[in-house]
């Protein structure tokens, strides 16, 4: 689960960090900025300037260059484009090392669009020993993170062992004591996860000795006897003298702040996010879950069976034991189902998805925790958590996409008889307005003269424009809109068919969706076997259901580092304010190749 939170959010704080980035063209200093680094050492460029970087680069620091702006394209998830970098690496890789290295950039770009399986694949072929000593360490912190990611989805624990080894491993490139010590910690953790039996034949089979200490540790730590285990610890240190767990006992030294390494594959520590404590919940795989659903009548095919197949194909990739009950809001009423599910021991709500169902819940006094599949109005439970799939999130997105992108001056266009298209321009207007006042609206009325009307637009002033419109509309609009202003579309504008014909036509545009619906992959592929009329909307019902599950396994941990974030397929996740579950959606230039 750990990556770094996006910049990208809607919120007010975030806009005005992103005014501090350097968004402009680049000069020859990017290429004496990436002269001594290493390729795997922090990122303190923008894309755009290791771009300019790489282009102006040497023969001799080509290679380094390339590997610097793939990785930080994939950091700012422009993953189609890394696709391509990625290929690049490949062909210019002329040593055993390079070749190492763009496979472990690929595997970073596979494990950004959660295909773990193929990422530890590519990893597990790499000789790590034989890279240099900061590829080393980057690639420990990789490996770690894939395994575990492989474990928590499987919960095969030869992944969570692979992982504990690579962890442990980087104990010997870290310098600072701090590091040591954090390292060793998550070490212990790693192996606390797996039950005792597994950890008792690990520690049986193991010969090393250092290996053995932390098995032997980790079981130690397990205990709930206090006294007890302090007679072990103090047996441990002996039996073990030179072992380096032995450094979490010795007294912590002053050490001068340090930059973080590898911070595109680990987030970096930050505090935890300012959340009501009465929000969080655990959640424990053997609990009852109720999940409320459309599962009959005329939003069942559209709304009910997509979100139902979601939250079960997210529980059988957990492997998780958790017991689902699946009601029927179509059929049973709203404040029957709570009066139900108040009593017979249920652990979490899931749903539901239609507006007036969850005011509904919220209204009939629910205590349990709740997830919702759209925004409540009015009060809301404190522990209630809801993903936003509306149009107000939608344009506040954009807002904040175009203007990290560098935009000052946007036109907001939207269809002025269409509620949902008001509501993206408004929110638009209000989240881009927080930081300047140069953006404008400009509506067209009638689809039949949109391209007349849209040419009264003020684009001589304008260096960006964000459509809210029909795909239909929006090709029309991308037509009429002059070369030199850069146009934005959210999903209102996608039929979720990758290079469509609708796509092709409106090449050139910067699109932002779910990673689920840009990108195709083997779960969308049997997605779409078990639903082949499923539009771009019922495909975005299925992301969200899917990432309700394990946001619910997760949502402690991203509440302990408000720098954490949950790979999801509906982008990327975090907590957000008053109950917001933030997703920031992916960002690809239509009609490049996915």
């Amino acid at each position: 689960m750990k990556a770094k939170r996006s910049a990208l959010n809607v919120y007010l704080c975030t806009l005005l960090t992103a005014a501090t980035l350097t968004l402009s063209a680049c000069t020859s200093s990017s290429v004496k900025k990436i002269e001594s680094v290493n390729a795997f050492g922090p990122l303190n460029l923008t894309a755009q300037e290791y771009r300019q970087a790489f282009e102006d680069a040497s023969a001799d620091e080509s290679f380094k260059a390339l590997i610097l702006y793939t990785r930080s394209q994939i950091v700012e998830n422009r993953l189609d484009q890394a696709g391509a970098s990625v290929s690049q690496l490949y062909a210019s890789a002329a040593t055993p090392v390079q070749k190492d290295e763009a496979a472990m950039v690929d595997a970073m770009l596979l494990s950004k669009k959660n295909q773990f399986d193929e990422a530890e694949q590519k990893l597990s072929a790499i000789n790590y020993k034989a890279l240099p000593k900061q590829d080393i360490s980057y690639f420990l912190v990789l490996n770690t993170n894939v395994n575990t990611n492989l474990y928590n989805k499987t919960h095969d624990p030869k992944y969570q062992i692979t992982a504990f080894k690579s962890e442990s491993a980087l104990e010997r490139y870290v310098t600072r004591e701090s590091d040591k010590r954090k390292v060793l910690l998550r070490s212990v953790d790693l192996l606390k996860q797996l039950d005792d039996q597994t950890l008792s034949s690990a520690y049986t089979n193991v010969k090393n000795d250092t290996d053995k200490g932390f098995y032997e540790y980790a079981i130690i730590d397990k205990s709930s006897n206090t006294q007890l285990k302090d007679q072990m610890m103090d047996t441990f240190a002996k039996k073990y003298p030179n072992h380096p767990l032995l450094l979490l006992s010795a007294p912590e030294k002053i050490e001068p702040v340090a930059q973080q390494d590898v911070r595109d594959v680990t987030p970096r520590s930050g505090k935890a996010v300012a959340v009501d404590s009465q929000a969080l919940f655990n959640i424990q795989d053997g609990d009852q879950i109720a999940v409320l659903l459309p599962l009959s009548g005329r939003f069942a095919s559209s709304v009910g069976e997509p979100a139902k197949l979601g939250i079960l194909t997210a529980l059988k990739d957990r492997g998780s034991k958790a017991k689902v009950t699946f009601y029927d809001t179509n059929k049973t009423n709203i404040s029957q189902i709570v009066a139900t599910i108040s009593s017979n021991g249920t652990k979490l709500v899931i749903g539901p998805i239609l507006k007036p169902e969850v005011n509904a819940m919220n209204a009939a006094g629910l205590k349990i925790p709740s997830i919702t599949l759209n925004s409540p109005e009015g009060n809301r439970p404190v522990n209630q958590w809801y993903f936003d799939l509306g149009p107000n999130y939608e344009g506040a997105i954009a807002a904040s996409k175009i203007y990290a992108d560098g935009y000052k001056s946007p036109i907001a266009i939207g269809l002025s008889t269409d509620k949902a298209s008001q509501r993206s321009v408004n929110s638009f207007m209000n989240t881009f307005g927080k930081v300047n006042n140069n953006a404008v609206v400009c509506n067209y009325s009638n689809p039949a003269n949109v391209t007349s009307e849209i040419a009264k637009c003020p684009f001589g002033s304008a260096d960006s424009a964000y459509v809210s419109a029909s795909v239909i509309d929006a090709v029309q609009i991308k037509a009429a809109i002059p070369s030199n202003v850069a146009v934005y579309l959210t999903d209102k504008s996608y039929m979720g068919v990758n290079n469509s014909s609708q796509e092709l036509a409106l090449k050139g545009a910067i699109l932002g969706d779910m990673p689920w619906v840009l990108t195709d992959s083997s779960l969308k592929e049997s997605f779409m076997k078990s639903m082949p009329k499923a539009n771009s909307q019922v495909q975005r019902i299925f992301a969200a259901s899917y990432d309700a599950v394990n946001f619910a396994f997760n949502i402690n941990q991203l509440a302990a580092n408000q720098n954490d974030v949950l790979h999801g397929l509906s982008g990327d996740i975090s907590l957000g304010h008053n109950g917001l579950i933030e997703s920031t959606p992916m960002w690809v230039e239509l009609g490049s190749v996915r």
